[in-house]
């Protein structure tokens, strides 16, 4: 089937050395023993227009990386303690260990760029923050991140205007010093990444949104929270109590701002040069088009806790 310039998905597997295998499950606190473990990964082909070249990118959303520390204080200590069991993936490997094997992955594969979708880091802690500093200097290609709702949160400070002030900021060495937007310029197309961890795009967005999408070339957009399409409203419902899909208000999701709505409205504006959006926070993966004058294809990453990445390829028109 071929979707706004998608022309087919498939699922490779025999990619060796890419996972480590906990000796025991990560409830039980047991440390990576180092025995390689094959997994799957889901490859993604989409055709930009304008493009010569072929590109691979690195799509990893929501392996909420726990650290634990006990010198941390103690709500932080506890809290760390707590959520480091839910983030194991089938085989006993912890968020930690999966996240490191990604790295390694994309080096070894020497992709173009690493996409990361968010919630990589279960919470800001010092210990979080530190390891994610170490683990993305270790990249030998560039990377784009977008925070989600966890990077920058606690349960006793959640969206605040304090947790945007002492948390959020401290992801800026992540996003090129502004966590609202940033941007890779691949030369012949740009990928954007826009904070919507709050369910809604905020209005710091748009001056340099607009100034990119004025450029012409063809654009690749990541945000965090999903926009609506019917295929992951209707999972979304299935599988969360409360909305986590902008849009589709009066059927389960986010009612958008107005923000919202205007972001969406350019994305799929007649003449967009938005060719695919990426998105992740619902843990499922996920392939449908956003409506609007044009239609473009978001695929949605699955939880990167449980195992799973994206390798996408982008590839001109034959």
């Amino acid at each position: 089937m071929k979707v706004n310039g998608v022309i087919k998905r498939t699922v490779s597997g025999a990619l060796a050395a890419l996972m480590l295998l906990l000796a025991a499950g990560c409830g039980k606190g047991a440390e990576p023993a180092g025995i390689l473990k094959e997994t799957n990964i889901l490859e993604e082909t989409v055709i930009f227009k304008g493009i010569e070249k072929e590109y691979e990118l690195l799509f990893i959303t929501d392996t909420h990386g726990v650290i634990r520390d006990g010198e941390a204080e103690e709500a932080v200590a506890a809290y760390a303690q707590e959520r480091y069991s839910q983030f194991c993936n089938g085989e006993g490997m912890d968020s930690q260990a999966q996240f490191e094997a990604y790295i390694r992955y994309a080096n070894e594969r020497q992709v173009d760029g690493v996409l990361l979708g968010g919630d990589i880091i279960d919470s800001p802690s010092a210990a979080n923050l530190a390891w994610l500093a170490g683990q993305l200097g270790q990249l030998n290609m560039p990377y784009l991140y977008v925070p989600g709702n966890h990077d920058w949160t606690y349960p006793w400070e959640y969206m605040s205007e304090k947790g945007r002030q002492d948390y959020l900021t401290q992801l800026e060495p992540f996003t090129q010093g502004n966590t609202e937007i940033n941007s890779l310029d691949f030369g012949e197309f740009v990928a954007v990444g826009i904070n919507d961890s709050t369910n809604q795009v905020s209005d710091e967005v748009f001056p340099e949104f607009e100034r990119l999408y004025g450029q012409g070339k063809p654009m690749l957009v990541m945000a965090h929270v999903p926009f609506l399409t019917q295929s992951v409203l209707g999972h979304a419902r299935e599988v969360w109590t409360s909305p986590v899909v902008i849009g589709g208000g009066n059927y389960g999701g986010i009612y958008p701002n107005e923000n919202s709505s205007r972001f969406v409205d350019m994305l799929t504006a007649a003449d967009s040069p938005v060719e695919l959006v990426l998105t992740g926070h619902v843990h499922f993966y996920d392939r449908d088009s956003i409506d609007g004058e044009k239609k473009v294809l978001q695929l949605t990453g699955a939880a990167g806790y449980e195992g799973s990445v994206m390798l996408l390829h982008i590839r001109a028109a034959e």
